[in-house]
C-alpha cells in the first residue's frame, strides 16, 4: 500500500484549485439535484448527486486505483463531494513504486456524492496534474446502517465508452441538475486528460457549463445532455424530458433576497422557520433565494446558493420545497449575492415562476444605509457576501431593480431607513418599510408580521405593510425577545418623497445661507439628534429631530427655522406608519446624513452619484457644513 496523507479541505471551485500548499489542480464543480432541487426522475439506478430519499446512517468509500503506466513517484488526491460542491473529506495518496493503492474514506454524510480522483506526475500532489475522473457514489442504500461503496480506478489505458449520470430522465422547467461522466474501459473507471469532457445539449431544451456538466432546462420537449472526451473521440448521451412547470397566479408573491453568506447566517434559518409558519395560504408565497458560505464561516449550514418555495411546517427543520440547488455562475462559481446582476436575475425568475397581483420585496442581510463602510463593516451598503468580499451600493439599485415594480419593499437589514435610500428606490416600491436603526441578528420577527398577510391578502397594500411595524413593535414588548433592544420600523409613501426632497432643499438653501451664524447651533444639534450606530464617518441623525432642534432654538433665523417646520410636515405625510421604543426615543422614521465638511469630503464622490444629491441641495449643504 501507499503512503496516505490527509488533506483536510473547506471547499473548492474550478478557478481556485486546494489551498492547502500541495494541491495546484483545479476542482470541478457539482451541482446537486436532491430534495426537491431539480432532480431527475427515473433511472433510479443512476441518480444524480442529492439527499438520500430515506433516513440513512453514515457511509464509506473504499477507493482503489491501479497505478499503470503513471510515474513511479506519482501520487493521487481522492475527493468526496456532496451535492452541494462541499468536500466531504479529501485524502491523498503517493505510489512510491507500487502496483496498486488503496483508500478507505469512512463516516461519510448519507447522500449520492461524487468521488474526484486526480492524478499528478509527482509525490505529493506535486508536479503536474495528468489525469482526473468523477464517478457518482451512492451511499443511500444500507438504511440506518450506512453503507460501504467501492470503487476501483485505472490510469495509463484508454477509455472505451462513456457513462453519464443520470442516464436518463424528466425535469420542470427552470430546474438544475448536474450531470457526471465517468470514463470506462471494461466497466472500469479510468482516468482522462486533465479537461478533457466536454458538455454540450442537443435539442434546445436548456443549457450546460461547457465544462461542469450543471444543465439548467429551459424550453419544453425532449433532447440531450451530452458529454465527450475530445481526447478519445468518445461521447454519452442522457436523453432528457424537460415537462412544463405548471404556474398560477397568486395574490401575494414575496420574494426574499436572503443572503447569508455572513456572520448572520445562523439567524437565516430562523427566519425560514418563521416563514413556513405562516406559509398555509397558496395566494401568499413567499420564495427564496437563500446564499450560505462555509468557505466564509464554517459553521453554515449548507454551501452555496438554493432557491426554495417555501411550504407550511412548524418543526425546526426547513421542510420547504427546493426548487433549485447550488446555483453557479457561468464560470461554475457560486453566484455573487453583492451583485445587482444576481439580485436582477432572482426578481425575474421569481415573478416568472410564481405570478402574483401584488408583490413584496425583502432585502436579509448587513446594512450600512447609503454609503461605504469605512470602519466596522469592511464592504459596501447592502447585501454583503463575504466570499467574494462584494455589495449592492446604493446608487445601483436602478441595475437592480430596472423594469420592475413592488408594491412594498422591506429592508430587514441595519440603517437603511433613511432618505438618501428611500428616495433612490421610490420609483420602483409604493411603500419602502425599513429601521433607522441597526435591528437586532434576529431581524424581521416573520411569523408575527406574515400572519396578517395570510389571514387577509386581501387588504390595501398599506394596510400589510403596517404588520412590519407591528411586528417589530410586538417582539419589542415586555417580556419579549427585542424589549431591551433598539428597535425602530416605519413604512415610508414613495408618493410623498418627491416633496420631502424639496422641502430638504429648501432647508439646505436656508442652511447654507446663515452657516457661519450658526455654525455652533449645528455642531450642538449635530452631537445631541437621534443618531443611529454613530461612528466617526456615520453621522445619521433622524430628520424630524433636527428639525425639531432647529425650530426650538430661537437663535436661529426664523427662515431656517420655518424651512426645518416644512420638512416636518412633509415628512408626517410621507411616514404614514412608524414605532420605536425607549431604546431609541426621538426616532420618526426617516434618518439622513448630517455630516459636518471634512467627515463630508472623505465621501463626496460616493454622496453625488446619489439621486438626491442630484435633485437636491443637500449635498452643497453637506459640502460647507460646519
Amino acid at each position: 500500500m501507499g503512503i496516505i496523507v490527509s488533506l483536510e479541505v473547506k471547499s473548492f471551485s474550478w478557478s481556485r484549485g486546494l489551498l492547502n500548499g500541495l494541491l495546484v489542480a483545479g476542482i470541478g464543480i457539482l451541482l446537486g439535484c436532491g430534495g426537491g432541487g431539480g432532480g431527475v426522475s427515473g433511472d433510479s439506478s443512476n441518480r444524480a448527486p442529492g439527499q438520500c430519499s430515506v433516513a440513512t446512517g453514515l457511509g464509506n468509500v473504499s477507493y482503489q486505483t491501479l497505478w499503470g503506466s503513471a510515474p513511479a513517484n506519482a501520487s493521487q488526491v481522492i475527493q468526496i463531494i456532496d451535492a452541494d460542491g462541499f468536500v466531504l473529506r479529501s485524502d491523498s495518496v503517493n505510489r512510491n513504486g507500487t502496483l496498486s493503492s488503496d483508500v478507505t474514506l469512512t463516516n461519510l454524510a448519507a447522500g449520492v456524492h461524487v468521488l474526484k480522483a486526480t492524478i499528478y506526475n509527482q509525490a505529493n500532489a506535486a508536479g503536474g496534474a495528468i489525469g482526473e475522473l468523477t464517478q457518482v457514489v451512492d451511499l443511500c442504500s444500507g438504511g440506518t446502517a450506512g453503507t460501504t461503496f467501492t470503487a476501483t480506478s485505472r490510469y495509463g489505458i484508454a477509455p472505451t465508452e462513456l457513462k453519464v449520470v443520470p442516464g436518463s430522465g424528466s425535469v420542470k422547467e427552470q430546474s438544475i441538475t448536474q450531470f457526471v461522466s465517468t470514463g470506462l474501459n471494461g466497466g472500469q473507471a479510468v482516468f482522462l486528460p486533465v479537461g478533457d469532457l466536454r458538455w454540450s445539449v442537443v435539442g434546445g431544451i436548456g443549457t450546460v457549463g461547457a465544462t461542469t456538466g450543471q444543465f439548467t432546462a429551459t424550453t419544453v420537449g425532449s433532447g440531450e445532455v451530452r458529454a465527450a472526451s475530445t481526447a478519445h473521440s468518445l461521447s454519452k448521451s442522457a436523453v432528457v424530458d424537460v415537462t412544463q412547470r405548471t404556474t398560477t397566479q397568486g395574490k401575494w408573491t414575496v420574494l426574499v433576497y436572503l443572503n447569508a453568506a455572513n456572520d448572520l447566517f445562523s439567524f437565516s434559518t430562523l427566519n425560514v422557520n418563521q416563514m413556513e409558519q405562516v406559509a398555509g395560504n397558496p395566494d401568499v408565497r413567499f420564495v427564496v433565494q437563500w446564499k450560505q458560505s462555509k468557505s466564509a464561516f464554517g459553521g453554515s449550514s449548507f454551501d452555496g446558493v438554493r432557491r426554495y418555495l417555501v411550504k407550511p411546517d412548524t418543526t425546526s427543520a426547513i421542510a420547504s420545497e427546493l426548487v433549485q440547488n447550488n446555483i453557479r455562475d457561468a464560470n461554475g462559481n457560486a453566484l455573487d449575492m453583492g451583485s445587482t446582476q444576481t439580485l436582477a436575475d432572482f426578481i425575474e425568475w421569481g415573478k416568472e415562476n410564481y405570478p402574483a397581483d401584488r408583490y413584496v420585496l425583502i432585502l436579509w442581510n448587513h446594512g450600512n444605509g447609503w454609503k461605504r463602510s469605512t470602519e466596522g463593516l469592511t464592504t459596501r451598503a447592502f447585501s454583503y457576501d463575504d466570499q467574494y468580499g462584494t455589495s449592492i451600493k446604493s446608487w445601483e439599485t436602478d441595475a437592480a431593480l430596472a423594469g420592475n415594480h413592488f408594491d412594498i419593499i422591506a429592508w430587514d437589514a441595519s440603517l437603511m431607513q433613511m432618505m438618501e435610500v428611500a428616495y433612490e428606490v421610490r420609483g420602483f416600491a409604493d411603500y419602502v418599510v425599513g429601521s433607522e436603526e441597526s435591528p437586532p441578528g434576529e431581524g424581521y420577527p416573520y411569523h408575527l408580521i406574515f400572519d396578517e398577510f395570510r389571514d387577509n391578502p386581501n387588504a390595501s397594500s398599506l394596510n400589510l405593510a403596517r404588520a412590519f411595524v407591528d411586528g417589530m413593535q410586538e417582539q419589542a414588548q415586555p417580556g419579549n425577545l427585542y424589549q431591551f433592544r433598539k428597535i425602530t420600523q416605519s413604512v415610508v409613501s414613495s408618493s410623498q418623497l418627491n416633496n420631502v426632497a424639496t422641502s430638504l432643499s429648501a432647508l439646505a438653501d436656508q442652511l447654507i445661507t446663515h452657516r457661519l451664524a450658526i455654525a455652533g447651533q449645528i455642531q450642538t444639534i449635530r452631537n445631541t439628534a437621534q443618531s443611529y450606530s454613530p461612528a466617526s464617518t456615520r453621522v445619521y441623525r433622524d430628520i424630524v429631530d433636527v428639525c425639531f432642534r432647529l425650530e426650538g432654538d430661537l437663535t436661529i433665523p426664523q427662515s431656517v427655522r420655518t424651512a426645518a417646520s416644512n420638512v416636518r410636515t412633509a415628512i408626517a405625510q410621507a411616514v404614514v406608519y412608524e414605532y420605536s421604543n425607549a431604546e431609541s426615543p426621538n426616532s420618526h422614521g426617516l434618518s439622513i446624513d448630517f455630516s459636518d465638511t471634512s467627515t463630508y469630503a472623505t465621501f463626496r464622490t460616493d454622496y453625488e452619484r446619489m439621486k438626491l444629491a442630484q435633485d437636491t441641495s443637500w449635498n452643497e449643504w453637506l459640502g460647507l457644513a460646519p
